[in-house]
């Protein structure tokens, strides 16, 4: 079975709704701790991947030529929620590179996070490219870009020589041939790769001893950064911002649309991939929770109200569950 039932949602004590996906948790030698379903199974691990395109900002020497600070490379793995701490960076960063926002190859957008969407709409705001939750990923593309003489038109397309440092680096970390590539949300190609090959480049980026010198810098800074600075690696209300900050610098949670999650675990040497088959965001969540509760590596009384919530209605009753399924 590729699938397994891994949250469960209740109304009234009735099950209403079961989540089926895939998760794996593997370590940096390639073994797998423990899996629900199938993980060779291929996915879109979408902005979960967003720290291996960070990795070129490093690699490239980007972030030393143009001295991008910690903060920037957190905002460039980032699908943040347009507050007011990623816009204005997002416009300083382009500023510094004599780029405007329409220079930007997402598209226009409202703010990822619901409260400060509903704040824009209120105040007569508008969507746009510098709300949109990649922009601070564009900006880091662009940065290379501006560091290497490549030009920022197209540098979203797949034969762009920023795209194609992007898949050279996933293909090392990850050991696979990415053959098949799509188009992500915001414009940038989206490689299609197998779960557990996904996992293991996480596990690789948070346990980088066998790689080269410039490689494991490159992995330390983005776990760093992204731990240092983790509302702007997403946003207050950001799932993936909350847990991390919980978590005390022990883990660095990345979450992608259509019900994915990374996560990597430097000290426990590890990476996690999850995926929900019908791409459900809060049944993701949950299972990041569960899955979590199974390593050990956060107090319980963190986690509980993560795999385990309730369900409330437009009137803030309570109505019922949507939990981890215990295993």
């Amino acid at each position: 079975m590729k699938f397994e039932d891994l949250v469960v949602v209740t109304r009234n004590r009735n099950i209403e709704n079961i989540h089926e996906g895939v998760a794996v948790i593997i370590d940096s030698d390639g073994k797998i701790i423990k899996e629900w379903g199938d993980s060779t199974i291929s996915i879109y691990p979408r902005s979960a991947i967003k720290p291996v395109q960070t990795f070129g900002i490093i690699t490239s020497g980007t972030m030393k030529s143009l001295n991008i600070s910690y903060e920037r490379i957190a905002l460039a793995t980032s699908s943040h929620h347009g507050e007011n701490i990623h816009t204005d960076m997002v416009r300083s960063w382009l500023d510094e590179m004599h780029l405007e926002e329409n220079d930007l190859a997402n598209g226009l957008d409202w703010p990822l996070g619901k409260k400060r969407k509903d704040y824009i709409i209120r105040n007569d705001g508008r969507k746009s490219k510098l709300l949109h939750n990649c922009s601070g990923k564009h900006c880091g593309q662009l940065a290379i870009c501006t560091h290497k003489n490549w030009s920022t038109l197209n540098y979203h397309l797949l034969n762009h020589p920023a795209q194609k440092l992007f898949i050279d680096n996933l293909e090392e970390l990850s050991e696979v041939k990415i053959k098949n590539i799509g188009v992500d949300g915001c414009n940038l190609p989206a490689p299609y790769m197998p779960l557990n090959k996904f996992a293991y480049t996480l596990a690789r980026l948070a346990d980088p001893q066998k790689l080269s010198e410039e490689y494991k810098e490159a992995c330390n800074i983005i776990f760093d950064a992204c731990t240092d600075f983790p509302i702007i690696a997403g946003g207050t209300e950001s799932i993936n911002s909350i847990i991390t900050k919980l978590s005390n610098k022990k883990l660095f949670a990345k979450n992608g649309a259509e019900g994915v999650f990374g996560v990597m675990i430097p000290s426990l040497k590890v990476g996690i991939a999850i995926k929900i088959k019908d791409g459900n965001s809060k049944a993701a969540e949950v299972a990041l929770a569960g899955v979590l509760k199974e390593l050990n590596i956060l107090d319980d009384a963190i986690l509980s109200s993560m795999y385990s919530q309730v369900l409330t209605n437009s009137t803030g009753a309570a109505v019922g569950t949507i939990e981890w399924i215990k295993k």
